[in-house]
């Protein structure tokens, strides 16, 4: 016969304090590889924030199918680990992580040898050059100058920045706009257009179409225009005020400026000023980006007549953006994203727009005429203003484009897909806007580029007014070059790291090399997957895992299983916090956690023993005895991790920069959020038995995702903008 104990008999609990006595040490020491290891994310984060290193690229960062397929691995990875164990093929565990595990050390080692060994910046020397003539804006190459002086633009080779007219150098060509109608040049500056291999020039006289290389005459309309163009035919294009039209080839000369066919002309939007015009770049096949000083936008060239008659339609756009007020554009750069390779085939261009107050607006002007904001470079109050110039030149690494910006008298150069400012203090007096253009010195004995010349034109109007030179030494190129690759010291140096924690893991897995290499793991980790998912498909993905954890810690406890292999294996997938000085790791038995779900936590009062049920308990009750160490899954940590990466990659909005920015606050809440539901689940673990960790840690940084990106970024932030596929 079996008694049951009284209500007032039955095991209680000790307090919660009783239960901690003891373990606040190992807590806060696990809170800290915490903080430590999402920290350490978040410094490494913009060394793989472009595109190419996006785990499904920039599309996929927002299709839910591939959080599914993470999913389906992570599941399929287990259970294979499960499966090996129980076939005692423990050893192919350990290989296999092992590798694993050293490819992520590897990308999280490599990006902080960088931090501690930078790439030299280059140094500068401000002197002045001679002009004589202005820089035309985007034309211009590292090698050649495309200058104006109103009535004739020249190519200009050979450039060394001295004194004399030119910068030095010496005329490779020259076309003379005013001598090819005989009328005289108007005040209006000449827009010149760079267009499929040539340059068209309008200056309200004429419509001139010359070879970009040679200079030589191509086509010539005598055409009060403002700006011209030729499309990807061959087919000439002018706009005349607020009109845009297709120029006839077969109507003579004389009788061009007599109405053309009605059937091909556009009214331009509004808000376009032909005589502000600062940029105009052909963006694909089809479209054209047209930035004036109060609106920019993209039209379509069209392909098709417009039937508009005696009322022509409004040309299409597909973006364009007005500002109101005193606002201008005060500054232009476009071409190729700076840290991706320069070529002629890209996707994707940057667009970046300066303004007086010293905000830069930056954009993606994709090849298909579509714009969007570039979420990963955000300059919000890094500048204090006026933005006087802006270029996209490759500065030092001969390959990818740095972003060069005059702010105030300030010159500053932001380089590679990290935006590092790598300025030298260079001063461009004045006020006015500037046109900036680079030339490279190029020697014979050496692959990249060695040193350069940057000239400044202040004064644009003003012809015989001086540049500002200024000289700057490039740093020794890439040491190593390894099957086409520039190899780096803090390459080397990273890797080396990385072999060292390894090695050291297998002669000595003990809980300090464990959790040290945990550490950088988790980093590396919550960094590739961070910058490869938009913030939505990050929590749904914590939500599923949270969901799955629950079940496999409290309801088929295979988790316990496969922490008492690692743990067993010594593998730094989980983190270690001891609770005595003289623990030691090494000496971990097998089914840790597999035990410590069996325990009974708690004794029986004192008081009870006299009244005891007459037929004794199957298994007598006794007191455990606390455990050596704390464990915690590194996915615990990883987890809430990638959401805070996620935060700082693909949010935009708020006010602030660099750490005080909103997508910096927003990341900043999602740790507390992470720390306060790892704060609940230790008042669980204090009492010995094993818990699942995401349900709480996940949940916590959720919900300080959803809190903080509300108060610093606004409802737009919690926006889906994800698919399927």
């Amino acid at each position: 016969m079996r008694f049951q104990l009284p209500y007032n008999m039955a095991p209680k609990e000790p307090p919660l304090s009783e239960a901690m006595k003891g373990q606040w040490a190992s807590m806060i020491g696990m809170a800290a590889m915490f903080v430590t290891t999402i920290g350490l994310a978040t410094l490494i984060q913009p060394f793989y924030n472009h595109d190419e290193l996006r785990a499904f690229g920039t599309a996929g960062s927002t299709k839910l199918g591939y959080v599914i397929m993470e999913g389906v691995l992570i599941l399929v990875f287990t259970a294979a680990i499960i499966w090996l164990a129980k076939k005692n093929l423990q050893k192919f565990i350990q290989v296999g992580i092992l590798f694993v595990l050293w490819l992520a050390l590897t990308f999280s080692v490599v990006p902080m040898a960088y931090l501690v060994m930078p790439i030299d910046n280059p140094t500068m020397d401000s002197t002045t050059a001679g002009s004589d003539a202005t820089i035309i804006s985007g034309l211009s190459t590292t090698n050649d100058l495309i200058l104006t002086n109103d009535t004739a633009i020249m190519s200009i080779e050979n450039v060394d920045g001295g004194l004399e007219a030119f910068a030095g150098g010496s005329i490779q060509w020259s076309f003379d706009i005013e001598n090819q109608t005989g009328e005289p040049a108007t005040a209006r500056e000449p827009t010149i257009v760079e267009s499929h291999g040539s340059f068209v020039i309008c200056d309200d006289t004429s419509w001139n179409r010359i070879d970009s290389v040679t200079g030589n005459i191509l086509e010539t309309y005598a055409d009060d225009c403002s700006v011209g163009f030729v499309n990807a035919d061959g087919e000439a294009w002018h706009i005349v005020r607020q009109r845009i039209l297709k120029i006839d080839p077969f109507k003579p000369i004389e009788d061009i400026d007599t109405p053309l066919d009605l059937n091909w002309m556009w009214v331009m939007p509004d808000g376009f000023n032909p005589n502000a015009i600062l940029r105009i770049e052909h963006v694909g096949p089809s479209h054209l980006l047209i930035v004036c000083d109060k609106w920019t936008g993209v039209i379509e060239i069209p392909s098709e007549p417009s039937d508009g008659g005696f009322e022509p339609k409004e040309i299409p756009t597909t973006w364009n953006m007005t500002l109101g007020g005193a606002d201008i554009f005060s500054a232009i750069a476009y071409g190729n994203t700076p840290g991706e390779a320069i070529n002629d085939t890209a996707k994707s261009q940057s667009l970046f727009l300066g303004h007086p107050d010293g905000t830069v607006d930056t954009f993606l002007v994709h090849s298909n005429g579509s714009v969007i904001d570039n979420t990963n470079i955000d300059f919000d109050e890094a500048f204090e203003g006026p933005i006087r110039g802006l270029m996209l030149a490759d500065c030092c690494d001969g390959g990818s484009n740095d972003l060069w910006v005059v702010d105030g008298t300030d010159l500053q150069i932001f380089m590679g897909d990290r935006m590092v400012d790598r300025s030298r203090n260079t001063i461009i007096e004045g006020e006015e806007r500037v046109t900036m253009a680079l030339i490279h010195r190029n020697t014979s004995n050496h692959e990249v580029y060695k040193d350069g010349i940057l000239l400044v034109d202040t004064e644009i109007l003003n012809l015989s007014s001086p540049w500002i030179r200024a000289d700057y030494v490039i740093p020794e190129g890439s040491p190593f070059t390894i099957v086409g690759a520039n190899v780096q010291y803090a390459d080397i140096i990273g890797i080396v790291i990385s072999i060292i924690l390894m090695i050291a893991l297998i002669i000595r897995p003990e809980w300090y090399v464990v959790n040290t290499t945990g550490i950088l793991v988790g980093a590396g980790v919550s960094v590739m997957l961070g910058v490869s998912f938009v913030p939505w498909l990050v929590i749904i993905f914590m939500i599923g895992m949270a969901i799955y954890d629950h079940w496999a810690v409290n309801g088929s406890k295979h988790m316990l299983t496969l922490a008492d292999t690692m743990i067993d294996l010594k593998l730094p997938i989980l983190l270690v916090a001891p609770k005595d000085k003289d623990y030691s790791f090494l000496e971990e038995g097998e089914q840790v956690m597999t035990d410590r779900g069996e325990d009974v936590q708690f004794e029986l009062p004192s008081k009870s023993v006299e009244k005891a049920p007459i037929e004794p308990l199957h298994k007598p009750a006794r007191k455990k005895k606390s455990a050596d160490a704390m464990f915690m899954g590194l996915g615990d940590v990883i987890f809430p991790g990638i959401l805070v990466i996620s935060s700082m990659t693909f949010l935009s909005g708020g006010n602030g920069f660099g750490i005080w920015s909103g997508p910096t606050m927003v990341a900043f809440g999602t740790l507390i959020g992470g720390l306060c539901g790892y704060m609940v689940l230790m008042t669980r673990v204090a009492r010995g038995k094993p818990q699942a960790g995401l349900p709480l840690l996940n949940g916590g940084s959720i919900l300080g995702y959803l809190i903080s990106a509300l108060l610093f970024i606004g409802p737009s932030a919690l926006a889906f903008n994800i698919t399927l596929f």
